[in-house]
Parts: structure tokens; sequence; C-alpha cells
């Protein structure tokens, strides 16, 4: 599922300390504005913009992050008042990322915006440990005029797939056009059409989902539904085809949050296939048909990912005031599984 790009404020949390700096180690104390906040937000506002939030996040887990002189491996571990608050860093990591000559998929561009039909398995850009072989080092070999376009991290870029999700993205080459586009995501004007194959026959024909999701404290790859302080997400779905024992459907996102689509649909019992992180409960399913059909000796389908895929994107031109739409083919190995379903 995308994730729409947040306005950047920069700047400091008023009433934040400034950080007494030994060395390599950096001290805090947590004001009274920071009761309660979690360690990796404190310390990456604390710290914004030499290192981010992920890069802090690994270094707690890591062990590198002491609360009160006591060690402390949670990101999300909650903070108290005049809690004081150790971190050893090395040096920032370099927030730009490098050109790399990888091929992209473009569908349409024009002197203010890109196209591009995304492939499974190509993070968006740089993130913690992977500061290479990405989208945004795509785009910066291709565009190299990106890297004045907004945020230095993750220029160009005004919404996101995830690694393991297929299909259509909008960058943009101007910051004229990137202040246009990121005000339509905002106001969820851009129209967004999925296709998945999930796990379990859907009852009804099509329906509308609305439960808030934040992040899961114990699990930091992890999103959930969160009823008292998640933000708002909503999706509507309709079924395309039944298969015994899986459904084919589309998705179309109303708001634009973290593995909406993912979590939404498992919510309701019916996980994306192959989902490496809400399917896995159910997971069995796929297996058995998997299996069935290598006893049969029918081709088993090839797909390894998430079966997941962003077909279809609608805006309008942030310059020149066209209404834009956009499509992306559904990719080979979702369609196999899809042949495999039917004819099963």
């Amino acid at each position: 599922m995308d994730k729409q790009e947040p306005s950047e404020n920069g700047g400091r949390k008023a009433g934040m300390t400034s950080p007494e700096t030994d060395s390599s180690v950096h001290r805090f104390t947590a004001p009274e504005d920071a009761v309660g906040d979690r360690l990796d937000r404190f310390l990456g506002r604390q710290l914004y913009p030499s290192y981010s939030r992920s890069y802090l996040s690994q270094l707690i887990r890591d062990g590198r992050v002491l609360v009160n002189q006591q060690m402390v491996d949670r990101p999300s571990h909650r903070l108290e008042l005049d809690d004081q608050i150790e971190a050893t860093l090395g040096p920032p990591p370099s927030q730009t990322p490098q050109a790399e000559d990888l091929p992209l998929n473009v569908i349409y561009e024009d002197q203010d915006l890109v196209v591009i039909n995304k492939p499974a398995g190509l993070l968006v850009h740089p993130v913690g440990p992977y500061q290479g072989g990405t989208l945004v080092n795509a785009l910066l070999h291709h565009y190299p005029e990106i890297e004045t376009v907004g945020v230095v991290h993750r220029p160009g870029i005004v919404h996101r797939l995830d690694r393991l999700t297929s299909g259509v993205m909008v960058v943009a080459r101007s910051n004229r056009a990137r202040s246009g586009l990121v005000g339509q995501f905002k106001e969820r004007l851009v129209k967004k059409e999925y296709r998945a194959i999930v796990v379990g026959k859907m009852s009804l024909i099509s329906d509308y989902i609305d439960l808030p999701i934040g992040t899961d404290p114990k699990h930091h790859e992890r999103m959930r539904i969160d009823l008292t302080e998640g933000k708002p997400a909503s999706t509507f779905y309709e079924v395309e085809e039944r298969f015994p024992g899986f459904t084919a459907v589309k998705a179309f996102p109303l708001s634009g949050r973290t593995h909406q689509i993912r979590i939404h649909l498992a919510q309701l019992g019916h996980p994306v296939v192959m989902d490496p992180i809400y399917g896995k409960s159910v997971g069995t399913a796929y297996t058995r048909f998997r299996q069935k059909r290598e006893k049969e000796g029918k081709r088993v389908p090839s797909i390894r990912r998430q079966a997941l895929h962003a077909h279809r994107l609608r805006f309008v031109h942030p310059v020149d005031g066209r209404t834009m739409e956009w499509e992306s083919p559904i990719p080979a190995d979702i369609e196999e599984l899809g042949a495999a379903l039917r004819e099963d």
C-alpha cells in the first residue's frame, strides 16, 4: 500500500533540550512535554536532521542507548519526566542518496513529473542499512534535477509503495509539481486502484472498511488497527472473482496509511496471499494449494511476494491542470496465480 509523503516542518519541538555532547555520546534530559513520548521519536526530534528515526531505532535495538543508566532495546519505550537519556552515536550517515545506473520502466514523463511502473522488490528510497539500489537512486541517474526537489533523502517522492508491492507511481521533477501533488494526496483527491488476491472466500460483493491505523509498539516493522491512537484510514473494496478458498479483489484506498490495504483486508480475515507480515497466520492455506498442485503434477505459481499491485492512478497535473490517469498492467506472477486458482 502506498503512503503519502508528510510535509516537512524541520526544526525541533518547542521545549526540547539541546544535547550536551561529549565526543560520540549525546545526553538529554526528558522535559515535561516529552512525558509518555516514544524514545525513538524523542531522539529523532533532538537529532534532526543529522540522524534519521530509522537509524536511531536500529541504534536502540543494538543496545547503544541508555535510559537512567539502563540499556533499553525497544524504540517504543515510553519516557518519564527527567529521564536521563544517553546515546552513543557514530558519524552521521549521509543523507544524500547517490545516483545509480539502474533500469526504470517509465510510463510517462514531462518537465514536471514522471510516472513509473515499480517492480516488486524495489525499495522506493534509501532507509536504514539499505542505502543503494532503490528507486530514488535510479531516478537521480535518469533525472538528476530531482536532487533539489523536496526532501534531501527522498527527492521527488510524493507517495510510496511497499517494497513487495508493484505498480504505478508518480514522481515530481520540480518543486512546483511536488507541492501540487503533495496537496492532492493530502486532500485525498488522488484516485488509486489496487488489485489483490486474498486468502478465503469473501462473502460480500463489496464493502467499506473504516478502521484507524497506528504503529505496533511490539514490532517496529508492523502497523496495526488502533481504535484509540490510530490515524483515520478507510478503504473500499469490490470482489472481482472468487476461487475455491481465495478471492480476487479491487481495493480503493481513500487514505494513504502505511500497509493500509494489507491491514484492512487482514482485519476482515482475508489477508493478501504471500503477505510476509499480516498473512502468516493463514499462510498454510496457500501452502496447501501449492502442495496440492505439485502432487497433481500441475504448474505451481511462481509468485514469491505479496499478491498486491497498484493498478491505476488518477490525478490532476499539478502545473497544467489536466486530469491524468495511468495504468500498470497486472504483473505476470499475479496473473499466473489467478490462472492457477481458476484452473482448480
